[in-house]
């Protein structure tokens, strides 16, 4: 059985449920395959916004073997969806019988994959900033300044795909710098204006948008971007995540 934590953090949809029945389904619009059980949801403990409002609604699972669970039974069910019809099917990753204490210990496997994953963003980062976005513009293929130690981007840098990011510019008014070296008042960075799937989860900025800016040099492919650039839904946090970002930027403890 995997740990809570690789649970925790492979699944996308986490919850607490109350079984119903087992080797049913409440989504006949559906052909599962293997043994099911038909659970309703009691606390949510993970989820994406599209699966967010399923709180006290029936969904069915398909279950792993050997099949450990009973109808009254409560258990906390580690899912990914691969059905959104007029009811839910989740494909489980693994259970565990609830107990006062397992929400907890999930929220804290939840923060610890979070964690890890933005120290990556933080490792893998040219600049950090924090600052406050000035009015967004479209992107004509030159932008700067540069960071010391980073290029400039070049004009016409502009790679044709069916995945173009459709690059916009915003002008950042620099509050501090938490990694790498600029002493400019303000710097313009890159940003994916693209809805394509490629691109639709990198952030988008909003005149306005206060926070910390993650800058990168590459996209999440490797590729070479023309300017600094977010291109991960990470490399912008809220700026009431600013002393969590220091935390990790912080060497660990020898």
């Amino acid at each position: 059985m995997p740990s809570i934590n690789d649970l925790a953090s492979n699944a996308g949809f986490v919850f607490e449920a109350e079984v119903e029945n087992v080797g049913g389904s409440a989504a006949p619009e559906y052909a599962t395959s293997g043994p099911t059980a038909v659970v309703r949801i009691t606390k949510i403990l993970k989820s994406s916004s599209t699966l967010a409002g399923y709180e006290g609604q029936q969904v069915t699972v398909e279950l792993q073997d050997p099949v450990n669970l009973a109808a009254g039974q409560s258990a906390v069910f580690f899912t990914d969806g691969v059905h959104y019809g007029v009811r839910l099917v989740v494909r489980e990753l693994g259970n565990l019988p609830s107990q006062p204490e397992l929400p907890s210990l999930v929220a804290r496997a939840l923060q610890a994959a979070e964690d890890d994953a933005l120290a990556q963003r933080i490792r893998q980062a040219d600049l950090i900033i924090s600052g406050l976005a000035l009015p967004p513009a479209p992107y004509p293929g030159v932008a700067g300044p540069a960071a010391a130690g980073v290029a400039p981007s070049v004009a016409g840098f502009r790679p044709i795909s069916e995945h173009d990011p459709m690059w916009s510019q915003a002008a950042i008014k620099v509050g501090s710098v938490e990694k790498g070296v600029y002493t400019g008042a303000t710097i313009v960075i890159l940003f994916s204006s693209s809805t394509d799937i490629a691109w639709y989860r990198a952030p988008k900025v909003k005149e306005g948008d206060r926070g910390v800016w993650l800058l990168h040099n590459r996209d999440v492919r490797g590729g070479a971007v023309p300017a600094l650039a977010i291109v991960h839904p990470l490399d912008f946090q809220p700026m009431e995540e600013l002393e969590r970002v220091r935390k990790l930027l912080r060497p660990p403890r020898q």
